[in-house]
Parts: structure tokens; sequence; C-alpha cells
């Protein structure tokens, strides 16, 4: 008996570990929270992108790659360029803690996607596949839910892809590429369609 209550207590201890482990530091948290808000909403007019409810998968791989210089690698991505500087001081062992955190928090259902219009027709024709049909995005493929994210960042993504600022092969050796050749695929109208298609979407679930 004594031994399996030892037991017990030391899985409680290890998980109690485990989890302070992975915590982000407040200061941290306070340095995201200056650009992405407390409640990772994201801010539009900071360029900011909307944190909370992300897949943490993506999150994780994204932070990484800020990091390391796979992205934000651009002269011209300014916004790439502040990320990578605010993540200079973070320690690689705090990027966990960190997605958990945004991935964790509250994220309202999207509703149902508009199946017309040629946005609609250009998204389920060339995203859809790694994006979902309804644009939640897909953890397994590191693919984003495009439906919490604004559309002035939607497109200074697509257009950053385009012109290689993200996704170059040196810097990004799987999914950026392939999303840079998705996006050299769209005309400029063809982007706009699907980003005022997704960005709608957003309008409504707000």
């Amino acid at each position: 008996m004594r031994t399996r209550v030892s037991v017990i207590v030391l899985g409680l201890v290890c998980g109690l570990s485990s989890w302070a482990q992975a915590a982000p530091d407040s200061t941290d948290l306070a340095a995201c929270a200056a650009c992405h808000g407390a409640q990772g909403q994201g801010n539009p007019t900071l360029g900011a992108p909307r944190l909370a409810g992300q897949h943490y998968s993506y999150l994780l791989q994204q932070l990484r790659s800020f990091k390391v210089g796979a992205r934000g690698y651009g002269a011209q991505d300014s916004q790439g360029a502040l990320m990578r500087s605010a993540l200079a001081a973070v320690p690689e062992s705090a990027l966990e803690g960190l997605a958990r955190h945004y991935a964790g928090l509250a994220a309202a259902e999207p509703p149902t996607l508009a199946q017309q219009g040629s946005g609609a027709t250009l998204y389920q024709g060339t995203c859809a596949y790694c994006h979902g049909p309804d644009a939640r995005g897909n953890a397994h493929l590191q693919a984003p839910n495009l439906r919490l994210l604004d559309a002035a960042y939607l497109d200074r993504q697509l257009r950053n892809y385009a012109s290689g600022w993200r996704g170059n092969a040196e810097q990004d050796a799987i999914h950026g590429p392939w999303m840079r050749s998705i996006a050299m695929q769209l005309s400029d109208t063809d982007r706009q369609a699907v980003v005022e298609y997704l960005s709608g979407q957003q309008a409504a679930e707000e």
C-alpha cells in the first residue's frame, strides 16, 4: 500500500514539475502582450495577429522559425524583424510554454463558411487542401486557422511569400516554400478575393 501511495505522489510531483517548466514566464508574456494583447487577441494596428486559439503546433513552429531566422529574415519584412528582435532574449526552452499558453486561450467558434463568390472558389481550389474547407487549419500539417487572422495580416503574409520575404527554401525547408509556391500563383485580384472572403467570415464571427 505504501509503495502504491509513493508512486501516486511521485506521479503528482512529476506532473506539477512538468507543468511548472512549461508555464510561460510573466516577463515573456508581458513582452508578447505589448503587441498581441493580454488575451492574445492581436492588434491589427500594430500588425500583430491574433494568437488566442491558434494551433499549438503552428505557434511553436513559428516561434522557432523566428528564433533561428527562418522567418523574419527579409530586410523589407519589418514585422518579422520586430518578432525576431523580441524573441532574441527568450530562451528556446520557453517557446513551448508560450505556444501552449496562447493555443489554450478562448477563441470564438467561426460560423459556417459561405460557398459562393470568387474568393470562396479560389480558396476551396487553392487553400482548402491544407487549411481545410472551413479554413480552421490542420494541426498535423502545421497549417494555421485562417479564420482567426485579420485581413491586413493575411494580405501581408501572402505578399511576403510571393516576394520571397518569407518561405525562402534556404531558410525554411518544408512549409514555407510550399506556401510560397501557392502565393506566387495568385494574381493581385485573386489574393484580394481570398483575403476578403476569409476576413468577411471573421467579421461575421465577431
